[in-house]
């Protein structure tokens, strides 16, 4: 898939960052719906506005992807108004550290990082695998993890963990998906180095 021209595109972590770079590229290639889930409501509505262009349909949810009920309800909303999603992109995460890891804080930091950056993209798959399985045409899912993900790194114990286990589901799914001969859903896991968004201030 060289280009999503004419294809629905849902990114998770969309108002900002990467995630809002992804959907420049999606409305300059000219898809033909371009969906964005961000928990952050303020910085969602200045990104819907800002990329209102007219060449592709783009809509906003809020949506806390750590909340399986909350991302199985939406997921469902998006396809019924969309029929299905052709490229989604698990891009939502966070970072918490600094800190050695017997001083961080196993509720805000551990089980948060996890619960985004690890659990998250499972329950948007979860969401939407099944109708691009369904569809006839070639979809993709894009899986964020990070570099943290091949090179263990002090004071950042939780997120290099969260990272190592999303590049393991995803090319597990990716294997899953052609032995059970879906070869037109594709799975790619990209593993970006440290990149100047915020994210890592």
């Amino acid at each position: 898939m060289k280009s999503v021209e004419g294809k629905n595109v849902l990114i998770t972590g969309a108002a900002m960052g990467m995630g809002r770079l992804f959907a420049e590229r999606a409305i300059a290639e000219r898809a033909a719906a371009v969906v964005l889930w961000d928990v952050d409501e303020s910085a969602l509505n200045d990104t819907l506005a800002e990329l209102a262009d007219g060449h592709s349909e783009v809509s906003g949810y809020i949506v806390d992807v750590s909340d399986a009920a909350v991302v199985a309800q939406t997921a469902a909303a998006v396809l019924d108004d969309l029929g299905r999603i052709d490229v989604l992109v698990n891009n939502a995460g966070v970072v918490r550290g600094n800190q050695y890891f017997w001083e961080t804080d196993l509720e805000r930091d551990t089980k948060f990082t996890i619960d985004v950056n690890t659990l998250a993209p499972m329950y948007v798959a979860h969401g939407f695998l099944p109708a691009m399985i369904g569809a006839s045409s070639d979809c993709r899912m894009l899986n964020l993890a990070s570099a943290a993900g091949f090179t263990a790194n002090p004071r950042m114990a939780v997120y290099a963990a969260s990272k190592w286990a999303v590049i393991g589901w995803s090319d597990s799914v990716r294997l899953e998906l052609k032995q059970a001969k879906f070869d037109h859903v594709k799975v790619t896991t990209v593993c970006p180095y440290y990149v100047r968004t915020g994210m890592f201030d």
